[in-house]
């Protein structure tokens, strides 16, 4: 079972239904669709199966979204996660999304530390890929500074990290 965690300005936890509405704004949000696979526009219902299909990945140890709750105010201001975990070869694929209005403020690489050293603590995972659309410049200068590589030998747009005992993030 995933445990919250608690970041100085944010706090992780499981995506519930509850965070449906604030979802929606987020993945509708012309600056974050610009660089997301989700087709758009979406409605309440895609966000319902949405979450719904998460809560089923995290019950089948096929993924994990996680809610970015902000520690004053409460509310949903992104989200992370891992997808196609993949027992055999100790890898998962992590993504992410945040609110526009808190970019530029370090919060996400706040988050993806917290994330990625509670992933390495507690899942048995040795290879994490990010997949990026090649404009988003944001992303691009987050997984360098988190110690991703882009690996030009994988897929269009994909960046590897290492884990390993000594050094997680």
């Amino acid at each position: 079972m995933f445990k919250t965690i608690k970041l100085p300005r944010v706090t992780l936890r499981l995506i519930t239904h509850k965070h449906g509405a604030a979802l929606l704004t987020i993945l509708n949000n012309p600056f974050v669709y610009e660089f997301n696979d989700y087709k758009t526009p979406l409605n309440k219902q895609h966000i319902k199966q949405l979450i719904q299909d998460d809560i089923s990945s995290y019950y089948q140890g096929e993924g994990v979204r996680l809610a970015i709750e902000h520690n004053i105010s409460g509310d949903l201001i992104g989200t992370c996660g891992l997808y196609n975990i993949n027992s055999q070869t100790q890898s998962a694929y992590l993504g992410f999304e945040l609110d526009p209005f808190y970019w530029q403020q370090g919060l996400m690489q706040e988050v993806l530390k917290g994330f990625v050293s509670e992933v390495h603590s507690s899942i048995n995972i040795e290879h994490l890929y990010a997949e990026i659309h090649g404009k988003n410049v944001r992303c691009y200068n987050l997984l360098t500074k988190l110690g991703f590589v882009f690996n030009p030998q994988l897929n269009s747009g994909v960046w590897h990290k290492q884990l390993t005992k000594m050094s997680p993030v």
